[in-house]
């Protein structure tokens, strides 16, 4: 691996953890939230009724709580899109990225509701995929074609290797 890669990777692992440490911050302790478990799990399995809610609710007094909810759950995750496929190579394709991002916020929204620190709800799930997939996105765009040049320059070569092969071969 070269030393460039290897440091992009470093300095990738390094936001993760700081930034998904202060995610669990704000999922977990944030606003408000109490940090003792309550007991009482709460759910939303209803797919846009929270996104429903908040979008009924706004107004040009009350803009503040849907923005933060509709928009923040969505902004909060776009570097996810890019730093899971930095770190790992099966995110680099994007049903591999959301497959597994899935997975991972899956489970956080389960363990807010089952520690009471918020609500399990299917909407943060489809917000949060959303920003992460927007983040995908500016990754492909960004990585897509130099990734892209050397795929086929690799491929390239791959061939070239294989017709000096069956040259050497026909001159035995």
């Amino acid at each position: 691996m070269k030393a460039k890669v290897i440091v992009v990777k470093v300095l990738a692992g390094l936001v993760l953890l700081g930034y998904g440490g202060l995610l669990l911050y704000w999922m977990f302790w944030g606003f408000g939230r109490s940090a003792h478990i309550s007991g009482d799990f709460r759910y939303n399995i209803v797919p846009f009724e929270t996104i429903q809610l908040f979008a009924r609710s706004a107004s040009w007094d009350n803009l503040r709580a849907p923005l933060i909810n509709l928009a923040g759950n969505v902004a909060v995750f776009v570097p996810f899109g890019v730093l899971f496929p930095i770190l790992f190579g099966k995110c680099r394709n994007y049903f591999g990225f959301l497959t597994r991002f899935l997975l991972f916020i899956v489970i956080l929204e389960l363990a807010q509701g089952v520690l009471g620190a918020g609500v399990a709800d299917v909407d943060d799930v489809i917000l949060n995929s959303i920003g992460a997939s927007l983040g995908y996105i500016g990754y492909r765009l960004i990585a897509g074609p130099e990734q892209k040049r050397n795929g086929r320059a690799h491929a390239r070569t791959r061939s070239a290797n294989a017709r000096s092969r069956s040259g050497q071969e026909r001159r035995r």
